[in-house]
């Protein structure tokens, strides 16, 4: 199950500069089967459907979260443009963050930002740092029931970065597998998206384990978070 989906291309564009070969169909399943050993790592280390969450543990993830999303997001945005710049309105994941964030009472100015982040100087590396990014917006719906039902945090009350695009989620994620499968052209961009994808489940995992274990030390969290930038 993904905790971690992409716009419909009539609303949002899916376009990618030489995108025009065939499908292939093995890129989803390759992304799907060969992520599994990261991506399960993720939801362990996260914990977010864990019947026993804290509303504490909750603000937490949340923090953490920021802290790899914003300068991820940031970085992706300076290499969307100009090629890739139909992908930028995709890239709001870090305001929700700071909204849901503002509306728990958490300054995130003394939050640490992860700097050991996955590579994306290619079209395929971004692509598969989004297949991450975006897919955990599919599974992050069930994260919103799931809250909503245990602590009564609703979007608009600190719960909107797991809302994510809503009723068009479900749409977007399709969006999103058609430019995968659009612009994995061959076997070596294929290898490329896949390998960037692992990456980007392990840099997340490896970020959120490590802020997890100074969790309970807001000031050596700080320390650690600044010696992994």
């Amino acid at each position: 199950m993904a905790v971690f989906v992409v716009p419909d291309p009539v609303n949002q564009g899916v376009a990618f500069s030489n995108a025009q070969a065939p499908a292939s169909t093995s890129v989803l399943s390759r992304l799907r089967l060969e992520t599994r050993d990261e991506h399960e790592a993720v939801e362990r280390v996260l914990n977010l459907m864990d019947t026993a969450l804290t509303e504490t543990a909750y603000r937490q993830r949340l923090a953490q979260l920021y802290g790899f999303y914003g300068p991820l997001e940031a970085a992706l945005q300076t290499r969307c443009v100009p090629h890739l710049a139909t992908l930028l309105p995709r890239l709001n994941k870090t305001n929700l963050l700071l909204q849901d964030l503002q509306q728990l009472g958490i300054s995130t100015d003394i939050l640490p930002l992860c700097r050991q982040l996955p590579p994306i100087q290619t079209q395929a590396e971004v692509l598969g740092c989004l297949y991450v990014m975006e897919g955990a917006t599919l599974g992050g719906r069930l994260i919103t029931q799931h809250v909503q039902a245990t602590f009564g945090i609703m979007p608009a009350t600190g719960g909107s970065f797991f809302e994510g695009y809503g009723p068009d989620t479900g749409k977007m994620w399709q969006a999103m597998r058609q430019l995968l499968l659009s612009c994995a052209v061959d076997t070596p961009t294929e290898n490329a998206i896949v390998a960037n994808a692992i990456a980007t489940f392990a840099s997340l995992r490896a970020w959120c384990a490590l802020t997890n274990m100074h969790a309970g030390d807001h000031k050596n969290d700080q320390t650690e978070a600044k010696q992994y930038a």
